[in-house]
């Protein structure tokens, strides 16, 4: 019998409500890599599919050599712009986002462990990373815990704002604010599901008082 898959995306970005909320989102290790621009731009998509090939691939070699079977973490992006105040409430010009694409892993997965599956994927003849420089662009990078406002999101994409707003009015009524990026756990996925029907779990960190 084998053991069940190890899940280290934390409930806390899986289990969110319509209704906002406040949570402690805790310390985490990801796989990681960064871009800029819309999600339509090719460097995008390029950069998933390096995420996605290099977790399984990790994940059947640690499977065949008997160490603990991990679950493939859950995509998630943190979004930012460059060069605006995102304060004013306004969605910025889609040259300024700057994004993190990043799936949580085993704590004990190393860099060395990730460029050794890197170096056999993308010389790996005829295969789907075959060439990719995103895939070399992938980094094991830990995320510190925080304190997070978060939102179920249902529907487009492009209707986000509006689930922003809502968590504003949240926060004002407690006297707190975010800080001007956000992180989206994409629990849905779009070319699969309707886009009235996409689920994604909004987080954005909330500001300390001093």
């Amino acid at each position: 019998m084998t053991d069940k898959p190890i899940q280290h995306t934390p409930n806390v970005l899986l289990k969110a409500k319509q209704d906002p909320d406040i949570v402690e989102v805790p310390e985490r290790w990801v796989l990681a890599i960064e871009g800029e621009g819309g999600p339509e731009q090719p460097e995008f998509a390029a950069a998933i599919g390096a995420l996605y090939g290099i977790s399984y691939g990790v994940r059947f070699a640690r499977k065949g050599a008997g160490l603990p079977v991990f679950k493939v973490g859950v995509l998630e992006g943190e979004w930012r712009a460059e060069g605006v105040d995102l304060y004013v409430h306004e969605v910025p010009a889609r040259e300024t986002w700057r994004w993190r694409l990043q799936m949580a892993v085993p704590p004990d997965l190393t860099q060395r462990e990730v460029d050794a599956m890197v170096e056999v994927a993308t010389s790996k003849k005829g295969g789907k990373l075959e060439g990719s420089e995103a895939a070399r662009r992938l980094r094991v990078l830990q995320v510190p815990s925080g304190r997070f406002a978060r939102l179920l999101h249902v529907g487009p994409y492009a209707t986000e704002p509006e689930s922003f707003d809502r968590i504003d009015v949240f926060l004002a009524d407690q006297g707190l604010r975010r800080e001007p990026w956000h992180v989206e756990v994409y629990l849905s996925d779009p070319g699969r599901t309707p886009p009235e029907k996409l689920k994604t779990t909004l987080l954005t960190r909330l500001i300390e008082a001093v």
